[in-house]
């Protein structure tokens, strides 16, 4: 497009809307006026902060301490791992899919010890209910019946894990 080729309409509405500026003294005015608003904000402000007392103020900043430090601490304890849940990954990585009933510590030696003596595989069923103590899902609706399960036991008797099996 060439300067040949402008609408008629576009001279008009150049110096309709060149009435519409403001000349350099009203431009003077109107800052005048917001610099005066403005210092007067800041003036309240500050007779608003002088009058409000200085325990008020460290509380606020203790508060949000306080809270950003909680903050902090929560997280840190959500990302580490709860006890035992070593021992259950150590399980389960294996590919075993049992669930360790003893500390982590515990069920590390009975395997240790499980290759020099026999670690026993009981077969079994539970009830229902005992998969909530597990951690597992529970429908309360059928509390009454019956889960198959393998036990791990150690050669002393004790069980060191369950899988369930259905």
């Amino acid at each position: 497009m060439s300067l040949d080729d402008t609408p008629a309409w576009l001279p008009r509405a150049r110096a309709e809307f060149a009435q519409w500026c403001p000349d350099a003294e009203q431009d003077a005015t109107l800052l005048a006026r917001l610099t005066q608003q403005l210092q007067a904000q800041e003036a309240r402000r500050h007779t608003a902060r002088s009058h409000e007392p200085r325990w008020l103020r460290r509380l606020a900043w203790g508060s949000g301490a306080l809270g950003a430090t909680a903050v902090l601490l929560l997280s840190a304890m959500l990302l580490l791992d709860p006890p035992g849940s070593q021992a259950a990954q150590a399980a389960t990585v294996a590919g075993s899919g049992f669930i360790p009933l003893v500390p982590e510590r515990e069920f590390r030696q009975a395997l240790a010890a499980g290759r020099s003596a026999a670690v026993w595989l009981q077969p079994a069923e539970l009830p229902r209910e005992r998969l909530a103590l597990l951690g597992l899902p529970f429908d309360a609706t059928r509390a009454g019946e019956t889960v198959r399960a393998e036990l791990m036991l150690h050669p002393s008797g004790e069980v060191l894990a369950v899988r369930i099996l259905n």
